[in-house]
């Protein structure tokens, strides 16, 4: 990693640590509650079998984790990683207060770990999703070369991500929502955290806009040595989903 990727790296580390208490609450306010339909479409996109094993790439507060967990049941296992040790510390708090509930789930455990050099043998899960991380990472072609790797062969990887409406209907208000509304919203949660930090949420817009088009990420997919990529576009293009399948396997 470049001395570019290094700063960004710390950069976002050292923002989700500041935001973490707050970044569930702050996700149903800047989505205006539409996050549950895109966590609902990835469930049904995502094709989680009873018994799997799967990894959350950044997994944030396990929101993405918890509901691989209840899809792939009490025989499955499902690992979420992220590099923010806050989040993390909010999933666990999270897994907690299931109480006696978690007994319908998969076994969770959580990973302080890097998206670009993940600490898990080649092949090692069914299945490996990612939410809303990728335009974080700093190497977006090697996030997905990890994933392909760490993934068996006929497992798919699963990616959950902004994206670039294709219609300037969506587009040109998506874009003005990104750049005049996340800011004033940002500014706001800065106020909460007492100025803490990186201005939380400014971060946002400025993410999307060197993060590959659909096309563009679908290609990422296939260079990783995935195959039969596709993607489905959910809000008019606002979020995408792209699959990719590992080869080999039955």
């Amino acid at each position: 990693m470049g001395a570019g990727g290094v700063e960004k790296a710390r950069y976002v580390q050292d923002l989700f640590n500041g935001i973490a208490r707050r970044y569930d609450r702050m996700n149903l306010i800047m989505t205006g509650g539409i996050w549950r339909y895109w966590q609902w479409r990835f469930r049904k996109l995502a094709g989680f079998q009873p018994g799997e094993r799967v990894l959350d790439v950044c997994c944030g507060t396990g929101d993405l984790t918890f509901l691989a967990a209840r899809e792939v049941g009490p025989r499955g296992e499902v690992v979420g990683l992220d590099f923010s040790a806050g989040m993390l510390e909010v999933a666990r708090q999270k897994t907690a207060a299931l109480g006696p509930a978690q007994a319908e789930l998969a076994s969770i455990h959580w990973v302080e770990g890097d998206a670009l050099a993940l600490p898990f043998p080649d092949g090692s899960f069914d299945r490996v999703v990612t939410s809303f991380g990728m335009r974080n990472v700093a190497d977006v072609a090697r996030a997905f070369q990890e994933m392909a790797r760490v993934v068996r062969p006929g497992g798919w990887v699963v990616c959950l991500e902004l994206s670039h409406p294709p219609h300037p209907l969506v587009r040109v208000p998506y874009l003005a929502y990104f750049r005049h509304v996340v800011p004033l919203l940002g500014a706001w949660a800065r106020h909460l955290s007492r100025g803490e930090g990186p201005a939380p949420y400014q971060w946002l817009p400025q993410s999307l806009e060197g993060f590959p088009d659909q096309e563009g990420l679908a290609a990422i997919l296939r260079a990783a040595g995935l195959e039969a990529v596709r993607y489905t576009n959910l809000t008019g293009g606002i979020v995408c989903v792209h699959q990719g399948r590992k080869p080999g396997g039955s």
